[in-house]
């Protein structure tokens, strides 16, 4: 009766295969709408998404922080110790070996006197074996999947501090031509209010303008030495100049266009599957627990040598035994408790198991809709931005017909930059967008080299 109760207590915890008792529904299509995504047809991990802005400085990038980023190294020393957990655990089945040497006044090895033996014992609850090598191969593929979560972390943060780096190096080279072009009106209103040609709240104006564009310069600029260091520190090395060898404007937001159906993403999520692993691994430590009621067997022998007369120190008396035994538990209540413990670990992990689900769901609809609204935001700033350079051309062309002045083309000039800034920016928020949805669709955790699948559908 008693066997019969513990195998019905770690039954739950025998398929290696488990599965949630209440699975989860999984939609059949994203409610974000998506116009500017379209669907992969290979192997999410494989995409190497950043091939994609075809810049050799990016992918050098990524590449050297999988290889050198710290929190890397330590997730994967992680896997090595989950690895060395699972080999122990195995070991258990081969039989251990001892030796002793010394003195002994045991009646039942004969005369009292020096010892000499070697002793191979053989502990196991074949069941208590069994589930700690099911939960100890699911704690190691947990490992693993924190190790790929981490390394989608790096794609992430490296794409993300150099797209920042370079549309900040952008954006200072065009408030410096804003700088420039209002340099030259102050000095122009400062000429004609000294005339008396104009008054001074126009001068005054653009001076208060020129000093909060001074003031941007140097917010610009400190963000891009913590960029470049971000960048350093991502691929452990020591903060130095960085070099860009490529234009923002240069790089073309249209190309990374890339989605998932929600089943596809929830099987390569790195989390999503740490979460189901979390589920079976609390789900065999039930069974571990319960395998306490189980017997445990024991074999042991000695054979050796001890002290052919009393008290003796000369070996030469022969002396060997054989152990078997099997332990029955007949009153631990304390397993119980431990049952009861197992038990309130599984359903917790049941829950994070669901928020998880849940928040992936979250993250990339979010992410869609963010990027259909910034798309779109980007394309109507690109459109108004054409149409500013046009107003700048036909100014221009009024100035040098002598209709307007020159103060009058530069204000036209710096509305023309001002929109530029404004696209700038944009563009950056939707290549961090992009790089967020990627991460998020948990795209090139798998690419380990140069020669990773491109992000093409």
């Amino acid at each position: 009766m008693i066997a019969l109760f513990c195998l019905s207590l770690i039954s739950c915890g025998v398929d290696p295969h488990y599965k949630p008792e209440n699975p989860v529904n999984i939609p059949d299509a994203w409610r974000a709408t998506h116009t500017h995504v379209k669907y992969a047809k290979v192997t999410p991990a494989c995409i190497a998404w950043w091939h994609q802005f075809n810049d050799p400085v990016l992918n050098h990038l990524i590449y050297t922080g999988l290889e050198h980023n710290n929190d890397l190294h330590v997730a994967m020393a992680n896997v090595e110790a989950a690895q060395g957990e699972l080999k122990r655990i195995k070991l258990n089945w081969i039989p251990s070996l001892s030796a002793a040497l010394g003195y002994s006044s045991f009646p039942y090895l004969g005369y009292p006197g020096v010892l000499a033996t070697i002793i191979p014992t053989y502990t196991l609850n074949i069941f208590t074996q069994i589930k700690e090598q099911q939960r100890a191969k699911y704690e190691l593929k947990i490992t693993q999947n924190m190790r790929d979560t981490v390394k989608l972390a790096v794609i992430a943060q490296v794409s993300a501090s150099y797209f920042r780096l370079m549309a900040e190096t952008e954006q200072l080279n065009l408030l410096l031509q804003v700088d420039r072009d209002l340099t030259a009106q102050v000095n122009i209103f400062q000429s004609t209010y000294q005339s008396g040609l104009t008054s001074n709240i126009t001068h005054v104006t653009k001076e208060s303008t020129l000093s909060i564009i001074k003031a941007s310069e140097e917010v610009i600029k400190r963000n891009k030495v913590v960029n470049q260091n971000m960048i350093q520190y991502l691929l452990d090395e020591n903060p130095e100049h960085f070099i860009l060898k490529r234009h923002f404007r240069a790089l073309d937001p249209y190309r990374a266009e890339v989605s998932l159906l929600p089943l596809t993403v929830l099987e390569n999520r790195p989390d999503m599957i740490q979460a189901i692993h979390e589920l079976r691994a609390t789900n065999a430590g039930i069974g571990i627990a319960a395998s306490h009621f189980l017997p445990t067997i024991q074999l042991s022998a000695a054979r050796g040598d001890i002290a052919t007369i009393p008290n003796g120190s000369t070996l030469g008396m022969p002396v060997y035994f054989n152990q078997a035994l099997i332990g029955m538990p007949l009153i631990t209540f304390t397993t119980l408790g431990d049952v009861a413990k197992a038990r309130g670990l599984h359903k917790a992990s049941y829950y994070r198991y669901l928020n998880t689900f849940r928040k992936v769901l979250r993250e990339v609809d979010t992410d869609l809709s963010a990027h259909d609204f910034y798309q779109q935001r980007f394309d109507k700033a690109v459109h108004a931005e054409r149409h500013r350079r046009e107003v700048y051309q036909l100014n221009k062309a009024l100035y040098q017909q002598g209709i307007i002045s020159y103060a009058e083309l530069l204000d036209e000039k710096i509305k023309w930059d001002k929109i530029r800034i404004l696209v700038n920016q944009h563009k950056l928020d939707v290549l961090l967008v992009i790089v967020r949805l990627y991460q998020d669709l948990a795209l090139g955790y798998g690419c380990l080299h140069q020669g990773g699948i491109h992000g093409s559908a």
